[in-house]
């Protein structure tokens, strides 16, 4: 095994790649594929990306949990998720649009209903867009290839970006209808929102090597008790509870893919011993460090 850090990528990265480029312009990317940047590697998101699968199937790790796209039905990333994989049909046919956080930013506000359907999209990536089971996504679908693949024309770009604000905006207002009452947030206040959304990406964007409550709190200016209220009253969770399972994530993540030993390990995530290490991850994956590494050498 080798280290395999994990690496952001967006448009930017994505236009380096012009063999698999069917439309560009500084806020919005249409590819063919993005196997280039996934094929056994991870890869972190610094954009929103949907995936239409238009035949066959490919198979995908999206946030540490295997998938299968089929045709018919697109995958839906939001930005900070991990990706990794894409072993398909040879005859699979992928059309992957990715979204700029600056345009997402910008054609929606973050509220309450943002909030339910990002975290939403986290553990549920998958969903149908065909005929029969979302005639209107399969029309925006259909209407923005016809777009992406006429000549150009004086008001080209503006079309593209209305219809995509649109497109983007009606598909996650469909994914919302979807949400399980249960699984919504209940933050009364859109202020209250805004602190659950910084916090979730300030998690989502570090490395694991911060397991503290008052470290997000000192980081995003807000006082400890103001953020776990928060954030338990939008998502049911402790801060405690977020941060630990993305720091477990980065743990499999250089448990599988590096050889780095227990004593490197606990250094790197600023643990005081190997020992606290191992009761760690023993807590949140019921094995040691060393019997998690061996079952993942098992899979490959």
């Amino acid at each position: 095994m080798t280290d395999k850090s994990i690496k952001s990528i967006g448009l930017k990265e994505f236009k380096e790649q012009p063999h698999a480029m069917l439309y560009t312009d500084s806020n919005i990317a249409i590819l063919n594929s993005i196997s280039h940047f996934t094929a056994g590697k991870e890869v972190k998101l610094n954009c929103l990306l949907i995936c239409f699968c238009e035949k066959g199937e490919i198979t995908s790790n999206i946030n540490y949990r295997k998938y299968r796209l089929k045709k018919d039905h697109c995958a839906i990333l939001p930005p900070g998720s991990i990706v990794s994989g894409g072993d398909g049909d040879s005859f699979a046919s992928i059309k992957v649009a990715a979204v700029s956080k600056s345009f997402l930013e910008e054609i929606m506000c973050i509220n309450r209903e943002t909030l339910n359907v990002m975290h939403y999209l986290y553990n549920n990536p998958i969903h149908p867009v065909g005929r029969a089971a979302s005639y209107k996504m399969y029309l925006y679908k259909e209407l923005l290839l016809t777009l992406i693949n006429e000549p150009t024309h004086a008001y080209s770009k503006q079309t593209r970006r209305h219809h995509f604000a649109g497109m983007i905006c009606e598909m996650l207002s469909l994914i919302s209808e979807k949400i399980p009452a249960k699984e919504k947030v209940e933050t009364k206040r859109e202020r209250a929102a805004t602190i659950v959304h910084d916090f979730m990406v300030a998690v989502n964007t570090d490395d694991g090597t911060h397991r503290s409550v008052s470290y997000y709190a000192d980081k995003l200016c807000y006082s400890a008790k103001h953020l776990s209220y928060s954030v338990k009253q939008a998502t049911g969770k402790t801060p405690l509870q977020i941060i630990n399972a993305h720091a477990i994530g980065q743990i499999k993540h250089k448990l599988k893919y590096t050889e780095m030993s227990m004593k490197s390990l606990a250094d790197h995530f600023n643990f005081p011993n190997p020992s606290f290490f191992g009761k760690f991850v023993k807590a949140h994956t019921g094995v040691s460090p060393l019997q998690f590494r061996e079952s993942q050498k098992d899979e490959e």
